[in-house]
């Protein structure tokens, strides 16, 4: 047969639909593939958020992402996807892209900060300044206490609590709602405070007090309602001293101490503990999503660390043996980081590792991010790291 010669019965082409529906099947598999790659050890929202955030940030724009003044002083937290930085000079803020958009200015000789919602905050432990701020909105709370400021603390709506004395009284707590407008404060003429903490609405707020009986002392915590004169309960502790007091999500009230970790509803009921028994707490963060952090020691000096995640009903959650010094923990929602000289590890609650990095940057400090990503921190620069 000639080449020349025409087909009887010509092919049909596919019409529009057939040819959309190939399409999409394509589409699939290529996208299927692509995030399989990607994914390929774990399979989750957050990677996948992940991948789709960071695609066009180059490895150039992540390396010294945020640049702040270095001092060992210095605190950072994470802020709205930013970063905020605590210094004897002040409070500084800077967003996602390492834009300052905030820089206040207060001596602080031993800084604390602390986040809540959109807001920092951040005091000077011993002096006489506190100074809260958001990213948007700029200085919200500025604080210059003729006494000193003995601890502070911040919901995650913003409402602000602080602790310090007047004449005439052992302390004096003071509340914040969450549009920094003064609605409480409690005068105390028989107690010491130590630590003091406030709910979300802060319609409670709570303070570590520290007393005596028989020769010994003896720590309580006293449960205060914000639209009430007299103090709603007072929860014995015993002979043990308080570290930190938090308000966790549901006002479940967590209470760390030297020798134990302790889960408290507003009634009073203990929900659980967890004991520390001959260990040594060596350092913690309560910033986690569903779980408290704890490093413990079985001695005073040495690399022997055991890290614990603890759910709020002080049910142990995971447990990592650790041979190396720790430079820094930090949590932010289901995720853990912990930084040794060596390597950056990320865990989820239950401290299975998610992944595990070089430390290349030589950073001292770590800050965890909700997504997963991470900021790494050494000499005055921070570099994104995305895993």
């Amino acid at each position: 047969m000639s080449d020349n010669i025409s087909q009887l019965h010509p092919q049909k082409h596919p019409g529009l639909g057939k040819r959309i529906a190939v399409f999409a099947v394509l589409l699939v598999f290529v996208t299927g593939g692509v995030a399989a790659y990607v994914f390929r050890d774990r399979l989750n929202l957050d990677a996948l958020q992940r991948y789709v955030r960071y695609l066009n940030v180059s490895e150039d724009s992540k390396t010294g992402r945020f640049v702040y003044d270095e001092s060992n002083s210095n605190r950072y937290a994470g802020l709205s996807g930013g970063l905020s930085v605590a210094s004897a000079t002040g409070l500084s803020l800077y967003d996602k892209d390492g834009v300052e958009t905030a820089s206040i200015q207060a001596s602080m000789s031993a800084p604390v900060l602390k986040t809540g919602g959109d807001l920092a905050l951040a005091y000077d432990t011993g002096g006489n300044t506190l100074e809260a701020a958001s990213q948007k909105r700029g200085s919200v709370l500025h604080v210059s206490s003729q006494k000193p400021i003995l601890d502070a603390d911040i919901a995650s709506d913003g409402s602000i609590c602080y602790l310090s004395s007047e004449s005439g009284y052992r302390a004096v707590l003071y509340v914040y709602n969450s549009q920094q407008a003064l609605i409480y404060r409690w005068l105390s003429s028989s107690q010491y405070f130590m630590r003091c903490t406030v709910s979300s609405g802060a319609k409670y707020a709570a303070a570590a007090a520290l007393g005596q009986e028989d020769g010994m002392f003896q720590s309580s915590v006293v449960l205060f309602r914000t639209d009430s004169e007299e103090i709603l309960r007072t929860i014995p502790i015993g002979n043990a001293l308080i570290y930190d007091l938090h308000f966790l999500p549901g006002n479940t009230l967590c209470v760390l101490c030297e020798d134990a970790l302790y889960f408290y509803e507003l009634d009073g009921q203990c929900l659980g503990s967890y004991a520390f028994e001959d260990a040594y707490l060596k350092d913690y963060t309560l910033d986690g999503n569903g779980f408290v952090t704890l490093v413990m020691n079985l001695y005073k000096a040495g690399n022997g660390y055991t890290a614990l995640t603890v759910g709020y009903d002080g049910t142990v959650l995971g447990t990592l043996p650790i041979s190396e010094q720790i430079l820094d923990i930090s949590a932010s929602g289901k995720y853990l980081a912990l930084l040794t000289s060596g390597a950056l590890s990320i865990y989820d609650q239950n401290l299975t590792e998610y992944d595990v990095s070089d430390n290349t940057t030589g950073a001292s400090s770590a800050v965890m991010r909700e997504d997963g990503s991470a900021i790494l921190l050494a000499n005055g620069h921070g570099t994104l790291y995305v895993p």
